[in-house]
């Protein structure tokens, strides 16, 4: 039987915690040692914009494609893909998110796409209960009067039997849904498709957010960003929310609408936010957001171990080998009608 050919394609431009190393991957081929010698890897790197490809990132990568098989990477030329690479049966993301090669009118037929959602568990889990903890004791709102030289006492009650309210219950919302539920609060999950978690006590559908956010204690966002979802939080959603209330987004910048959230802590309509994704990353000089009151940015890294995020997402590919050879279907298939 022919080995199956699978190409990594590294990003230079990411931080080295989304570069596959080639120990990793030795590694990850000795977890699979059974089935070894069914495949073959082949290692290259290039720039995140392939209009800025060395002639040398053209070559290698071309080269490699004309035979493999699958493909882990984060961006690649999309263009005829079925022509420079008609073998190729699935591309693996090494990431969660898949915004950054939509819209899948590039997929040929036949092609899946598989990502890396659930590889940030359980190093999320960790920041999210230290975000809601903070959010809680109203951190945000005692570090802007620190940074005033302020002596401001905000004195919070326990997070037990306050509502949460998570947008998006998927590998993250849920994982937030269960820090909260740890805590004893309320948890109410909005979704389109899932009606049920056990980390929430009720699920309910994005038409009925106003009802969600009326009484809520803190907002989550943690759903993918897609079509439907851009900008899915925005001044009036905002108001929505009582004066007491705080914001947490772990997802995409583009859910929320960074300035509308601006204007409604500086007007004291929220208590407290903490943003871990932007708009743009880096987050511009000039943004208003750098003085921003009650507000903490941590800059895209909740969710990321250095240790073992690449490991995981290996481990998916992996399995995902092992499917194929077993003519199994595969695992974290991406829904290229909802894009995620």
């Amino acid at each position: 039987m022919k080995k199956l050919k699978i190409h990594i394609m590294n990003n230079r431009h990411q931080a080295q915690v989304y570069q596959a190393t080639e120990a990793q991957v030795r590694d990850a081929i000795a977890r699979n040692a059974d089935i070894a010698d069914k495949f073959e890897i082949t290692m290259g790197s290039s720039e995140y914009d392939y209009g800025r490809w060395t002639e040398e990132d053209t070559k290698s990568y071309y080269e490699h494609m004309k035979d493999a098989d699958v493909l882990m990477g984060y961006t690649f030329p999309t263009d005829d893909i079925r022509g420079y690479a008609p073998n190729l049966k699935w591309v693996h993301f090494n990431s969660s998110g898949v915004e950054q090669i939509t819209p899948f009118t590039w997929v040929p037929d036949g092609l899946q796409l598989t990502n890396s959602r659930g590889v940030h568990q359980p190093k999320s889990g960790e920041s999210f209960a230290t975000y809601l903890g903070m959010l809680n004791a109203a951190i945000p709102k005692l570090f802007t009067a620190q940074r005033k030289g302020k002596w401001e006492r905000t004195f919070t009650s326990l997070m037990r039997d306050k509502k949460l309210v998570v947008l998006g219950v998927g590998c993250q919302g849920g994982e937030i849904a269960k820090q909260g539920k740890l805590k004893g609060m309320r948890v109410t999950g909005i979704d389109p498709v899932r009606t049920s978690h056990p980390d929430c006590d009720e699920i309910l559908t994005p038409d009925r957010l106003e009802e969600a956010l009326r009484d809520a204690d803190i907002l989550a966002i943690a759903a993918p960003l897609t079509k439907e979802t851009y900008r899915i939080i925005g001044e009036r959603e905002l108001g929505w929310l009582p004066e007491t209330a705080s914001v947490l987004n772990v997802a995409r910048g583009q859910l929320l609408d960074a300035d509308a959230l601006d204007r409604a802590l500086r007007a004291g309509k929220l208590t407290g936010a903490i943003l871990d994704v932007f708009d743009h990353e880096p987050l511009e000089d000039d943004s208003p957001l750098w003085t921003t009151p009650n507000l903490i940015m941590t800059p895209h890294v909740s969710s990321d171990d250095p240790v073992n995020y690449i490991p995981r997402s290996l481990d998916i590919l992996m399995r995902n080998v092992r499917n194929y050879l077993e003519g199994k279907p595969l695992e974290n298939l991406v829904d290229t009608a909802r894009e995620f």
